[in-house]
């Protein structure tokens, strides 16, 4: 059971350094809405950004499931690694909202009301 534990340890610090390198991608792309880049640039951005977004979210998963199989064999429920999952993945979340909402707004423009 401690190889299972520091495997998922392990696999939390990743988790980490994903949601790091998926922030970074994220600021790319906002500073890609505000200098003139070219069009691929844009979409290689945003493919990268759904491929890292997908390994954060099964990453994620891989970690919470880990921690819950490890509690059926130790019978000691991990619970660090897996508020600190949850809290990555509404960090992922809130990031991804932001940039669309973002996207959105320097794209399409805003309107109040219907017309």
């Amino acid at each position: 059971m401690l190889e299972l534990r520091r495997i998922i340890e392990f696999s939390s610090r990743v988790h980490t350094y994903l949601i790091s390198l998926y922030t970074f991608l994220a600021l790319l792309f906002v500073l890609s809405l505000y200098f003139p880049v070219q069009e691929r640039f844009v979409g290689v951005i945003t493919v990268m950004q759904m491929a890292m977004g997908w390994t954060l979210f099964l990453e994620g998963a891989w970690v919470i499931f880990g921690s819950i199989l490890c509690t059926f064999y130790s019978k000691v429920l991990v619970v660090s690694p897996i508020l600190k999952t949850l809290l990555r993945l509404l960090v992922y979340f809130l990031i991804s909202i932001v940039l669309d909402i973002v996207n959105t707004l320097i794209t399409g423009g805003f309107s109040y009301g219907s017309l």
